[in-house]
């Protein structure tokens, strides 16, 4: 059998039983070797000797927390026949503790298996010592291997028991995750990997005080009736990414729809504001997309106390339509004058 380490006292409850059956397997063979210390009898020194071997040997698998292998089975098997042969009292307890330990570490596979491999050894070191099948001690081997029996049937329930529970965590887990990636998906633009129209009527209202920006492409119409909708597509995403380089990482950036971005920015002042509108407008200008000249006109709005997010929106998209009338390409904002704006806000 290959070694595992066990992780921790409470990694799980196979490996947390295999601990507390280990340590009950120090105790009783401690009992059995001072039983014999006390009570004496013809091979109390050989009983002791294998009692405290076997004591000591799984104090080492315990302090090292891990669970024996094939050579240490059969070492185990051999100090328990031995105690067995030489008719220890309360030997035949080891054997349990032995049993639940190995079945709960190979899984109900193998389980028969070891259960024979085990029931077998302590078969042939009981009949060793018979010299009479007197009813008393048929009853007592036979109590022995019903409990091996039991034993068996009750470590397969709980292996069970703990693989459809570990199968019904992974499978939470992978809802989980599942569910997550929808509501990521529900909430990402697919073409530009911003934020949709739907995530801003959701996080909006949860932002105390912004600036808001709303960005449209200048005659974007008419870009896709010369150059066709893929090429448009590739303008809105190529737009999404200046806009993703150009804000903070706190700020927030939509697709509203159509050529129409916004970005929200938290608790900025306005002149920071018109700072990061103007450098989006000029990073825009300067792209050069083939023969195409694109650019952007924005509208921004500043988010006053008593004001309600549809209320800055509108005055964004006032602002937004003064800066296509007053002939686009420039940044405009909401109660400005229009013939007012200047480079003041150039970066």
């Amino acid at each position: 059998m290959q070694k595992r380490k066990i992780t921790g006292y409470a990694t799980g409850s196979a490996e947390y039983i295999q601990v507390l059956s280990r340590r009950a397997s120090m105790v009783f063979a401690m009992f059995i070797g001072l039983n014999a210390l006390i009570l004496g009898g013809p091979a109390w020194q050989w009983i002791t000797g294998l009692a405290t071997a076997y004591t000591l040997y799984n104090f080492g698998l315990n302090r090292r927390k891990a669970s024996p292998g094939g050579a240490e089975l059969m070492l185990s098997l051999g100090i328990c026949a031995g105690l067995t042969f030489l008719q220890a009292e309360y030997s035949s307890i080891l054997y349990h503790l032995l049993l639940l330990q190995l079945a709960l570490r190979v899984g109900r596979n193998r389980i028969m298996r070891v259960a024979l491999v085990i029931s077998t050894v302590y078969l042939g070191a009981a009949l060793a010592t018979i010299t009479s099948f007197a009813a008393t001690v048929i009853v007592q081997m036979s109590y022995n291997l019903i409990g091996f029996g039991l034993l068996t049937y009750a470590v397969i329930y709980i292996d069970t028991l703990v693989a459809k529970q570990a199968n019904d965590d992974r499978q939470m887990i992978e809802l989980i995750k599942q569910n997550d990636r929808n509501y990521r998906m529900a909430l990402t633009d697919a073409l530009t990997g911003l934020y949709n129209h739907r995530a801003y009527k959701e996080k909006i209202d949860s932002v105390a005080q912004y600036v808001l920006l709303i960005i449209d492409l200048d005659h974007f119409k008419k870009l896709n009736d010369s150059y066709g909708h893929l090429v448009g597509d590739k303008v809105l995403v190529t737009i999404g990414n200046i806009i993703k380089l150009s804000i903070r990482s706190g700020d927030l950036a939509f697709r509203y729809g159509g050529e129409e971005f916004v970005v929200v920015l938290p608790g900025t002042t306005p002149q920071i504001g018109m700072k990061i509108a103007e450098r989006l407008r000029q990073k825009v200008a300067e792209w050069s997309f083939e023969q195409a000249s694109v650019t952007v006109s924005i509208g921004v709005s500043i988010k006053k106390p008593g004001m309600s997010a549809q209320s800055v929106f509108e005055q964004a998209d006032t602002a937004l339509y003064q800066a296509k009338q007053s002939g686009r390409n420039r940044v405009q904002s909401f109660g400005e004058d229009p013939s007012q704006v200047s480079v003041k806000y150039s970066m």
